[in-house]
């Protein structure tokens, strides 16, 4: 894990520390001067301009590079809990589910939470390429925070940020001074593994204020705590990640900087989190033992991101024109067991015994961006942006299947003989976007924005084999539009206490289905139409005790129409739109720094998600609660930074989270009386504590020291796709681990 600062950095946000650290680990110094006692400013580009977090007219948490290094937060796992209203569905790294304020259907069609590294839109826009399920979990090496913007974002940010927004912000490069930076750490988790983590990082001037290049690197090994009897293999859930970055600037005049940016991270694993269950009484109990799954064949994933970015900004003195130009690929595979499921019936097919069948996924895509905008100094009486954005993605998916005998592992079928499907996919998106803020007296101003968006996609799909009756080919294409808008007004009592109120809509792009001619006649669309929503909002921030309290309320009421859902026509399953839905609720974070040394942080989030029409092609009544979607969470987290000798500080903590019962997803096709299982309650609790000595230091930390087991999503392995058994993604049990990292 990241080495820890002992800076006497402190939060400057619910779950931030004050000042940005240049790479988590960094050492005392590196961030911004500010009292022991106070809270520190911290600097976000929610809005695409760089403010205080505290004058943003919105919910926006910002966790800290000293947050994340602290905590040694590594994954989206380890930090989620920082962001009031965000919760996870997921069966391991990679494979993701981002939920915020509620918006989800379980299974997605594609993401509602849009993920940004710097200004670069990450991820598909489509079901086709997977992206409501392959959302980027990048490692936290040489960032400077994570922004999360809760809420709609459809104004600033477009497509798919219906529910909010995971911004990571890199560290640019430094002109002026030459700075490395190396961490080492160790790690053991109860019932599994161990794991490991290097990470490195030198920046160095190449022209003194004009041009200066930064490289980072890491590699990981996150211990692993399934086994797997069936297999007779321990630890199948064992990830391995490494990366880096590199990154250039150039600013030859004071109007102009040119920032290029390359960065990867591979990512790979043997199996999921997974342990098989059966629902028994409404409790789901396991069924080989804690922590065990049964497969007859590996269930690897490996993923490579890849982003290439350039961002220039010149400065035209009446304004600010910011180009922004990307490139990235996804390249996924991936192989599924599928023999519970399967088995019999491929048995009865056949006549082979101990029939045994795997589904793979092979997919690459290829993904260009180009955003250009125009903005206003800010200070004006008139503030205002606009611009332009356009990405042209393309995707390729192959879905092969294997056949085997489950007992001597030997192939039964040519490949594909019982199916194979090729999914080959484009979209073409074209945006104009823009706001205006005026202020009408120091204290009251008022923000509005609008956003064109149009969209075209194609899709064929061809599929070969037993299963449907041989080859067959269909394709199929759509095009729509969408308008988003916001409205903000907000009063300034003064400079560090304000109240808002924030109207804003978001959509997700509709697409094509290619439906067969019997798919059609069982009442498949040819295409799917957009979802939208509109947030109603009020919130309030303040800096309190001479900035040793903040606190960022919110309150907010969300109307969902035509809900995007897999559904089932007649015994189809296909993309469409199901009904609608809203969710309400509360948000409340709160930072205190009581005393020298002390700090206290914590959140609490309330969220009422449900459907407010029947959505009978998932069995979804109206009042249903969506999926996932705990009622309660909260967390609280205790840091204490205190000096052992002139020279040696030391530092201790802790944080407890809290996660409600959430209800599990909606089951395409399943009996009216069937009862969705839920996911219990439940708690963990993190420790931790270190010293350093001007840029040494050393951390130790324990991570779910109650060994807690906590589930986050539930699914079943059964044709029926509602009965036993089940297989239910595990937390990671109780974690210890020691960090040591030195930087010049």
């Amino acid at each position: 894990m990241a080495g820890v600062a002992l800076a006497s950095l402190v939060a400057a946000a619910p779950a931030a520390r004050a000042a940005a650290a240049p790479m988590p680990g960094a050492p005392a110094g590196t961030g911004q001067a500010q009292s022991a006692e106070q809270i520190g400013e911290v600097l976000v580009t929610a809005q695409k301009r760089t403010e205080r977090l505290l004058d943003v007219a919105a919910p926006v948490t910002a966790v800290g590079a000293a947050d994340l290094a602290r905590d040694s937060a590594v994954k989206f796992e380890d930090y989620a809990f920082k962001v009031p209203g965000l919760n996870l569905i997921s069966d391991r790294a990679g494979q993701t589910q981002i939920v915020m304020r509620g918006i989800t259907t379980g299974s997605p069609v594609s993401s509602t939470v849009a993920t940004y590294v710097d200004d670069t839109p990450y991820g598909s826009s489509t079901s086709a390429a997977l992206g409501g399920e392959l959302t980027p979990d990048l490692d936290p090496s040489d960032i400077q925070r994570v922004e999360a913007l809760r809420g709609p974002q459809g104004t600033l940010y477009g497509a798919s940020a219906l529910g909010g927004l995971v911004k990571f912000v890199t560290v640019a490069p430094n002109t002026r001074e030459t700075a490395g930076r190396i961490e080492v750490d160790g790690s053991a988790v109860a019932h599994g593994g161990q794991g490991y983590g290097v990470r490195g990082m030198l920046n160095i001037p190449l022209v003194s204020d004009t041009l200066a290049v930064r490289v980072s690197a890491y590699d990981r090994r996150d211990p692993g705590f399934i086994d797997d009897p069936q297999l007779g293999r321990r630890d199948v859930n064992t990830t391995r990640v490494d990366g880096g970055r590199v990154s250039v600037l150039w600013t030859p005049t004071r109007q102009l900087s040119v920032r290029l940016t390359a960065a990867l991270q591979d990512l790979k694993s043997a199996a999921t989190s997974d342990e098989d269950v059966n629902l028994v009484g409404g409790a789901l109990v396991p069924v080989a033992g804690p922590l065990q799954q049964i497969r007859y064949t590996n269930e690897p994933l490996s993923i490579r991101y890849r982003i290439y970015s350039g961002t220039a900004n010149y400065d035209l003195g009446w304004a600010s024109l910011t180009s922004i130009t990307s490139y990235s690929t996804l390249h996924e595979t991936a192989l599924v067991d599928e023999t519970t499921t399967f088995g019999a019936i491929g048995t009865a097919i056949t006549g082979i015994p101990n029939f045994g069948t795997s589904t793979g996924s092979v997919l690459r895509q290829n993904k260009v961006t180009q955003e250009v905008r125009l903005a206003s100094p800010t200070g004006q009486t008139l503030e205002w942006q606009g611009g332009f954005f356009y990405t042209h993605e393309t995707s390729n998916r192959d879905e092969p299947t294997f056949a085997f005998d489950t007992v001597t592992g030997a192939q039964t079928l040519p490949d594909n003989a019982l199916f194979f499907a090729n999914l080959r996919s484009t979209y073409t998106e074209y945006a104009v976007f823009g706001d205006v803020t005026y202020h009408f007296t120091p204290k009251l101003d008022l923000m509005a924005g609008l956003r064109y968006s149009h969209n075209d996609q194609t899709f064929a799909l061809a599929e070969d084999g037993a299963f449907v009756g041989g080859p067959s080919s269909q394709a199929g294409v759509s095009a729509d539009h969408s308008v988003t808008f916001l409205v903000t007004p907000r009063y300034k009592f003064d400079d560090n206490n304000m109240v808002y109120a924030r109207i804003a809509s978001g959509y997700r792009p509709g697409g094509p289905n290619a439906p067969t001619p019997s798919d059609i006649a069982a009442g498949v669309p040819l295409a799917y139409r957009p979802d939208t929503l509109t947030n109603y909002e009020i919130g309030y921030k303040a800096a309190l005790l001479n900035h040793r309290l903040t606190l960022d309320l919110s309150a907010f009421y969300i109307d969902w129409q035509d809900i995007q859902i897999e559904t089932d026509f007649n015994g189809i399953t296909s993309n469409g739109n199901g009904g609608s839905a809203r969710s309400d609720g509360v948000e409340a974070s709160a930072t205190l720094t009581p005393m020298h040394g002390l700090t206290l942080s914590g959140n609490l989030a309330y969220t009422d998600a449900q459907l407010t029409e029947d959505a009978p092609g998932v069995n979804g009544r109206n009042g249903d609660a969506l999926p996932n979607v705990p009622k309660w969470a909260a967390s609280l987290n205790v840091d204490y930074d205190f000096p052992i000798t002139a020279s040696l500080a030391g530092f201790v903590g802790g944080s407890v989270r809290y996660l409600g019962d959430r209800p599990s997803g909606f089951v395409t096709g399943s009996p009216s009386g069937f009862v969705r299982p839920t996911l219990l309650a439940y708690a963990t609790v993190d420790l931790r504590a270190g010293v350093s000595h001007d840029r040494l230091s050393f951390t130790l930390w324990i991570k779910n020291v109650g060994d807690t087991r906590g589930l986050n999503n539930v699914t079943s392995l059964a044709l029926s796709g509602y009965s036993n058994p089940f297989t239910a993604s595990v937390i990671q049990p109780r974690t210890v681990g020691l960090s040591v990292s030195a930087g010049f």
